[in-house]
């Protein structure tokens, strides 16, 4: 695997954050987290609202939390084992705009967008599980969790990591996930379901995301939590500085989780970066960018912790050449690194993370689908060595025509070759014929074909369906707003 710190660097990092934790603590805004880290034996200022966290209780926390993580999916070919450095990717999170597939024009962000984004994600192979691909601007906020975790399910049957922009969404969220398996059997096993959180940088957690860290911990429901620090504002300017705290932060978090629901599982992360001093805008497609996700997978994996990194974000504002080269150069590296889930890799959200584009979508997934042939190897046998193919074949014939090659390529030509959905190898006469297509081109159709022909299988039940609405509109009748379903 890629590695770019040494054994003893990684552990001057490990003892740097050790310092940060027990001298100058974290900030978890929440009274209830400031009791139970006080009767664990952390140090708490009340007043301030600072826990310095002992080496002992991070240890504590590691030897709880589970190395590998499942999670499970409502068509059980689409469950996942993360850990041990096998690579999945995720589709791409939280965009306010959209690039208008008809139009290119950039609008708001709709449901049926969300709906889309899902949907393509269940098609394509190489998005492992879904993520709330953007955040629909036309659902009245008090609902918008529920709005969006419904049309998730709807449209997918792989796993769903539902994000909740409020506490109360997620407990929605949560009893939606109890609708999906059953309440006996989703507190038995609550991986039908996960979520993922970020910190507040620097070094303090906010009493909204505390407290859904506590209420998955209580659940013991899978979640992601990546610091979000930006070298050179809310972190170092240093990428070993940004190692320091984002590991401090990421740890205070672990540490919360572990003493409420021991064995919890917990994806550990980044989506740090550093911020461009000549604009005041984060750089997610720096190369810096793939750097620290390096070396926080070598981190995590030090601590025995799947990784969970945001390694293919865009900063460009179109599908074009930039959003390419940003995507594929971080999301290979973290991918040879071995990062066991590279969030926002099939990314369909350009200028840092501001707007979906159904193009970018399908080209995101072509890269990622390279990734994994590249991160797949070479398979060495006695018949892939093929010794005896080449014997038969030797220097008078071609591997076209003979018998024994043409039986060989026939085995192995499909796992050993690439083979690209919208990447364009055809001679130039022929691409010609077909109208000169580039590649934004071919993906939008490719785009229209998906949201036109696919379907999830299996659908989802009717009766869970409206089931799962009866929450939805449940939220709504308490907040007094009027849904259009």
């Amino acid at each position: 695997m890629l590695e770019i710190l040494s054994r003893d660097e990684i552990y001057a990092v490990h003892l740097a954050s050790m310092e940060v934790l027990e001298k100058v603590g974290v900030g978890f805004h929440h009274e209830g987290a400031l009791k139970i880290f006080e009767d664990a034996g952390a140090y708490v200022d009340l007043q301030r609202k600072i826990v310095k966290i002992p080496e002992y209780l991070v240890r504590e926390a590691l030897s709880k939390a589970p190395s590998q993580v499942i999670l499970t999916a409502r068509n059980p070919k689409h469950n996942l084992r993360l850990g041990g450095g096998r690579v999945h990717f995720t589709n791409g999170f939280g965009a306010d705009y959209v690039l208008d597939l008809e139009t290119s024009q950039r609008r708001p962000a709709t449901l049926k967008d969300l709906e889309n984004f899902t949907l393509m994600s269940d098609y394509f192979k190489y998005v492992h599980f879904v993520k709330n691909n953007v955040i629909p601007q036309d659902v009245p906020r008090p609902v918008i969790d529920q709005a969006m975790a419904l049309a998730i399910l709807k449209n997918t049957s792989k796993h769903c990591a539902l994000t909740a922009l409020t506490l109360r969404g997620l407990k929605d969220i949560i009893r939606m996930g109890e609708v999906l398996v059953g309440e006996e059997e989703f507190r038995k096993n609550p991986t039908i379901i996960s979520t993922s959180f970020n910190n507040v940088p620097p070094l303090k957690y906010s009493e909204d995301i505390t407290g859904k860290i506590m209420e998955c911990a209580r659940y013991r429901l899978p979640f992601a939590i990546s610091t979000g620090l930006l070298a050179g504002a809310s972190g170092p300017v240093t990428l070993a500085g940004v190692l320091v705290q984002g590991n401090a932060e990421d740890l205070a978090a672990l540490v919360l989780a572990q003493l409420i629901g021991s064995g919890t599982p917990v994806l550990w992360g980044s989506c740090a970066t550093i911020m461009d001093q000549r604009y005041g805008t984060p750089a997610y497609g720096s190369p810096e960018n793939g750097l620290i996700h390096i070396a926080f997978i070598q981190l995590a994996h030090y601590y025995g912790l799947p990784y969970y990194g945001a390694a293919g974000v865009i900063d460009s504002k179109v599908p074009d050449e930039q959003a390419a080269y940003e995507c594929m150069m971080n999301a290979l590296v973290s991918a040879l690194a071995g990062a066991e889930v590279i969030h926002d890799g099939v990314y369909s959200v350009l200028e840092t993370g501001k707007t979906g584009c159904y193009e970018q979508f399908v080209i995101g997934h072509e890269i990622c689908s390279m990734i994994m042939r590249i991160v797949k190897g070479i398979k060495v046998s006695d018949d892939t060595l093929a010794v005896d193919v080449i014997k038969s074949v030797g220097s008078d014939k071609n591997y076209l025509k003979d018998l024994m090659a043409l039986r060989h390529t026939r085995k192995h030509l499909l796992e050993e070759h690439w083979q690209p959905e919208i990447t364009d190898r055809a001679p130039r006469s022929e691409w010609e014929h077909e109208g000169c297509k580039d590649i934004i081109r071919r993906a939008r159709e490719k785009a229209r074909e998906i949201l036109g022909t696919h379907k999830p299988k299996p659908p989802l039940d009717k009766e869970v369906e409206a089931k799962l609405e009866g929450i939805l509109k449940e939220r709504a009748r308490c907040e007094r707003v009027r849904l259009q379903l």
